[in-house]
């Protein structure tokens, strides 16, 4: 406790005042030896001046993370000024291609269960089970709760602490440059930690079950087919808004900002103060501007709540499963 109590207590640096004395003997008499003092003071290594600037582990991981991200950043840049990515950004065929990827990858994992047309599985191989009582590999496991805790953690985060806080705290403007850093980042995690959670899943059914093994994925119990239709839906919503909302309404808020910042409007806190402006009432290209960014911002806030909402559901039949 005597360590803990001297760790927090910052009352001596908040209150330490500066001692001041006040010398009574003559200037002329006092000189002298005031400069004796000051040169003494100079040739000895003092704990004020002498001594280095605490550094501590932590520190240092923060130095050595901003360089190797600084390093990134810089890699990042040039690649973006190559013509391959201005030909990957500037196109919607990209955008295809990575669906399609995610679609076969999925496709791949479920594919022995949509070719099989057995109805049964009492006749399936019973060696398929794990040996540590029919849970499954453990690195399943953890790839299949650790992506799923992950993405339900960012979910509600993102969507009921972050957005709301940041938005009634800070300048408009500045809320939709954070929101700009944040919104690709976390459409593209909630894709992969639901591709992972529901790949994983169907594994660990397998394993666990054996006999779904070799059965068809249309005579899987109607519970594990709801799992995998929220799981298999929320990933598709999210790669939808990454892939084909995210950019346009992104580039539809920097013109909305540039246009306002030529009024002088974007730096209310928690609301738009723009609905009485003369020259925004009257700028057809700003109104149209801003109905469209209106249009896609509230169809992107309706596809991540059905997109948490799939997710609760998948959260509800773990509960009804967990034994503790």
């Amino acid at each position: 406790m005597c360590c803990l109590q001297r760790l927090v207590d910052t009352s001596p640096l908040l209150q330490a005042k500066l001692d001041v004395h006040v010398d009574a003997e003559p200037l002329k008499d006092s000189q002298p030896e005031r400069v004796v003092q000051a040169r003494a003071i100079g040739s000895e290594p003092s704990a004020a001046s002498g001594e280095a600037i605490h550094q501590d582990i932590l520190g240092a991981a923060t130095r050595t993370t901003r360089s190797i991200l600084q390093s990134v950043r810089d890699r990042t840049r040039r690649l973006q000024r190559s013509p391959v990515y201005k030909i990957l950004t500037d196109t919607t065929q990209p955008s295809h291609a990575i669906s399609a990827i995610v679609v076969s990858m999925v496709l791949v994992a479920l594919w022995p269960n949509l070719i099989n047309s057995q109805q049964g599985g009492d006749e399936c191989k019973s060696e398929r089970l794990d040996a540590e009582d029919g849970r499954g590999n453990p690195l399943t496991q953890i790839a299949y709760l650790g992506s799923f805790t992950i993405h339900f953690g960012a979910q509600i985060w993102m969507t009921f602490v972050s957005g709301l806080a940041l938005y009634f705290s800070l300048p408009r403007h500045t809320f939709g440059l954070i929101q700009e850093v944040l919104f690709p980042k976390y459409f593209t995690l909630g894709t992969g930690l639901s591709t992972i959670s529901l790949v994983s899943f169907v594994e660990l059914r397998r394993s666990t079950r054996p006999e779904l093994a070799g059965r068809n994925l249309a005579h899987w119990d109607p519970v594990d087919l709801l799992q995998i239709a929220a799981l298999a839906l929320t990933a598709s919503l999210e790669l939808f808004v990454r892939l084909y909302l995210a950019p346009p309404m992104l580039r539809l808020m920097h013109e909305k900002h540039r246009i306002e910042a030529d009024v002088s409007i974007g730096q209310e806190v928690g609301q738009f103060d723009g609905t009485d402006n003369g020259y925004l009432k009257r700028s057809r290209h700003y109104k149209t501007t801003h109905k469209k960014f209106r249009q896609i911002h509230m169809t992107t806030a309706i596809l991540n709540m059905v997109s948490l909402s799939c997710t609760c559901v998948h959260l509800l039949y773990l509960a009804t499963r967990v034994n503790i």
